[in-house]
C-alpha cells in the first residue's frame, strides 16, 4: 500500500484540485453575471432623474399628471421609474456619449392625456446625451428630446 507521506501528498493534491475547481467555477459565475455598459461611461448617469422638458416644451404638472422619473442602473444596464402614471422598466446601453433605451415595459393603468405616450416615444428614440449643471440632456440626433434634472 501507500506510505503515510504518499497519503499526505495525495491529500494535498486532492485539496489543491478542489480549490482550483472552486476558483474556476466562481470566475465563470462572476463573468457571466457582469454586463458591459460600454467603454467609457459617465458614472453621473447612475442616478435618479426627473423630467423637466419634453420635445422642447417645459413639463407642467396637470391635475392628474405626475412628473416622469427614471432611475438609471448602469452596472445592471437597466432603468426603472414612472412615465407619469404607469411604472416603467427597461434596458439602457451606454457607450461614451451614446445612449439607448430599449425593451421598455410598463404597467397598464388607464391614464388621462398623452404625456406617457409622448414620454415613452421620446425615451426610446434618444441616441445621445450630455450632462451639464445637474441636468441630463438627451437627444435624437441633434434634436433635444428630453431634459431631466438630477433629484437624488
Amino acid at each position: 500500500m501507500f506510505k503515510s507521506t504518499e497519503k499526505n501528498m495525495i491529500r494535498i493534491f486532492a485539496a489543491f484540485l478542489i480549490v482550483c475547481i472552486v476558483i474556476i467555477f466562481a470566475a465563470l459565475v462572476i463573468s457571466c453575471s457582469t454586463k458591459e455598459v460600454g467603454n467609457e461611461v459617465d458614472l453621473r448617469l447612475h442616478d435618479i432623474w426627473a423630467l423637466e422638458f419634453i420635445n422642447g416644451e417645459e413639463f407642467i404638472r396637470g391635475e392628474q399628471d405626475t412628473r416622469p422619473i427614471i432611475e438609471i442602473y448602469l452596472v445592471d444596464g437597466r432603468i426603472h421609474g414612472s412615465a407619469g402614471c404607469n411604472t416603467i422598466n427597461g434596458t439602457v446601453i451606454v457607450n461614451e456619449n451614446k445612449i439607448a433605451f430599449s425593451e421598455i415595459i410598463t404597467t397598464e393603468m388607464a391614464c388621462p392625456g398623452d404625456l406617457e405616450q409622448r414620454f415613452l416615444t421620446a425615451l426610446q428614440n434618444v441616441d445621445n446625451y450630455k450632462i451639464e449643471k445637474l441636468r441630463l440632456y438627451s437627444y435624437e440626433g441633434e434634436e433635444e428630446r428630453l431634459v431631466f434634472r438630477k433629484i437624488d
